[in-house]
């Protein structure tokens, strides 16, 4: 993880320099709300941009506000006689435009400007190697899940936008009494029969394809699972899926989210405030406290939120319907 959201240094870096947003900083530290109003752009956008520089040590947080460190004040002001700008230009590449875009617009960039989910519906080429991305890296934080999480007495399971179904096939290898089903889009079907043929586990992890926003979910469920999926989505898409879970879950039935939830210590983590980017990014979506997913919770019927650390920057909300 620390090797793949490198990518978004250089591009963080000179979308914000082509945005002049280090002379407004160093002329009025603000927020990234003022910071947005101020110059006409996207507030959460800013918000991602702004934490990933003050992750790399561009930018330090003092009340709030966003202040210059020393190695922006040296490198990143254009008045300055060691400005850096050229060097940025020099670099500058498709997912630096997307970057700005972002800032901008507020729009996600996706495939060179289409978006994804319609873009793996288009192209199965583009959609399988995505399935398997997903599942490279699930494949960790879901044996660490299946280790700690006692499923006693759960026996449906319900996994939404479950790709490949890392983390159901792991829930049942733990837990043999368990059966599960995956909801997800058609494109992800030959990868997911392969690695659940491969992993004898057919019979009891089933892969049901369609659209998770208007196709109809099984009902009844012990569990319903969201791993890494609410991080897709902006708010009003999240409350949509969680209302739908509500309905999916059994009297006694429970809600599983597990995914990057950032705190303060988190925010400084380059690896950390550069998957929030990357996500922005790509689909629009973001990470979330856990505060701010109680939030949504709670909006969508739940109740009874508790959060467990699960592996690294990872944790588990569990919460029933109210």
């Amino acid at each position: 993880m620390d090797t793949f959201m490198s990518q978004y240094r250089l591009p963080a870096v000179a979308a914000a320099d082509r945005l002049g947003l280090f002379p407004a900083l160093a002329g009025a530290p603000t927020d990234a709300g003022g910071l947005a109003a101020s110059r006409g752009l996207d507030r959460v956008g800013t918000s991602v941009l702004l934490e990933f520089l003050a992750a790399l040590g561009y930018l330090a947080v003092h009340g709030g506000r966003y202040h210059l460190t020393p190695a922006a004040r040296t490198f990143l002001l254009p008045d300055g006689s060691r400005y850096w700008g050229p060097m940025l230009t020099l670099g500058w590449d498709e997912r630096c435009t997307a970057v700005r875009e972002l800032v901008t617009t507020g729009t996600p960039h996706g495939y060179r400007g289409r978006g994804i989910w319609e873009t793996h519906e288009r192209s199965p080429r583009h959609g399988e190697q995505f399935a398997r991305a997903m599942h490279a890296h699930s494949a960790g934080p879901a044996t660490v899940l299946a280790s700690q999480l006692d499923l006693t007495g759960c026996t449906a399971l319900l996994e939404v936008g479950g790709g490949v179904g890392t983390f159901a096939m792991a829930l049942a290898r733990r837990n043999p009494h368990l059966k599960a089903i995956v909801l997800d889009l058609p494109v992800v079907e030959r990868e997911a029969n392969r690695l659940l043929e491969r992993a004898n586990l057919a019979e009891r992890v089933r892969l049901r394809t369609g659209d998770i926003f208007a196709d109809p979910w099984p009902g009844d469920q012990d569990r319903v699972l969201f791993a890494d999926v609410l991080s897709d989505w902006d708010d009003e898409h999240c409350r949509g899926l969680l209302e739908r879970a509500r309905a999916a879950l059994s009297v006694d039935g429970r809600l599983l989210v597990h995914q990057v939830m950032p705190d303060d210590a988190a925010r400084l983590s380059p690896t950390v405030s550069g998957y929030s980017l990357a996500l922005a990014v790509m689909t629009g979506g973001r990470l979330r406290t856990f505060r701010e997913l109680v939030a949504l919770l709670e909006a969508s019927g739940f109740a009874d939120c508790t959060v467990t650390p699960v592996y690294g920057h990872y944790a588990l909300i569990t919460a029933r319907p109210a």
